[in-house]
């Protein structure tokens, strides 16, 4: 199994363009923005690592992925 390091720099053998710029949310302020309200859970690290290496797949957030897995799961009850 390859391991994939997301830190350092894209190697030189990839062509040139091929880099995917990650899209990051900034925030005027630390709380939660309108409309929402902060959630704090404790979760096994294993499962917090396959979430964010996901949304890295994705290219979207892990609130995203929680948020969308939600409303799945509360649309089957």
């Amino acid at each position: 199994m390859k391991q994939i390091d997301f830190v350092s720099a894209p190697s030189e053998d990839k062509p040139a363009g091929t880099e995917r710029k990650l899209k990051r949310r900034r925030r005027s302020s630390n709380g939660p923005r309108d409309g929402h309200r902060r959630l704090t859970a404790d979760i096994p690290a294993d499962l917090h690592k396959r979430l964010k290496m996901q949304a890295l797949m994705e290219e979207c957030t892990v609130t995203d992925i929680i948020i969308e897995a939600s409303r799945a799961w509360l649309a089957s009850r």
